[in-house]
């Protein structure tokens, strides 16, 4: 078990290094076999290889992140955070576009995404992420610029 405070300075430091764009830094927070879920629904990935290629995309978009105030869970291992965010539209907005998870802007190159999620993340004994999910719906998702 980890205690509150600790969990909820990792969720803050995921994202202190998302914004940063610091993929390594990033991973040192992973546990080898970390899952995780970007949207919970999309299917669970596994790995850190895995996460790596994709939080590379997302700091090659410029993600900024604005974490809210985190909540731990009771149970010793999990906490949540809300999350503004915003990233170009260029690379991931396509994919997510032929999906239908958002309309494709008519200016691609200069448009963002914006969104607002909730990320859950399980940390195990020694400190390191397990498990990382995001949950977001449609509805939550959408085009500025």
């Amino acid at each position: 078990m980890i205690d509150e405070r600790s969990r909820k300075k990792l969720i803050l430091e995921h994202s202190r290094r998302m914004n940063a764009a610091d993929v390594d830094g990033l991973l040192e927070l992973y546990a080898d076999e970390v899952t995780f879920e970007d949207p919970v629904g999309s299917g669970r990935r596994t790995g850190r290889d895995a996460l790596r290629a994709h939080f590379e995309e997302l700091a090659a978009a410029g993600i900024a992140e604005i974490p809210g105030e985190p909540v731990a869970g009771q149970d010793g291992v999990h906490v949540l955070v809300p999350v503004t965010a915003t990233m170009d539209y260029l690379p991931k907005g396509p994919g997510f576009a032929e999906r239908g998870w958002l309309a494709a802007p008519d200016t691609p190159e200069s448009s963002r995404i914006t969104w607002d999620y909730v990320l859950m993340m399980r940390a195990g004994a020694g400190g390191l992420i397990q498990e990382l999910q995001m949950f977001w719906g449609r509805s939550d998702i959408g085009i500025a610029g």
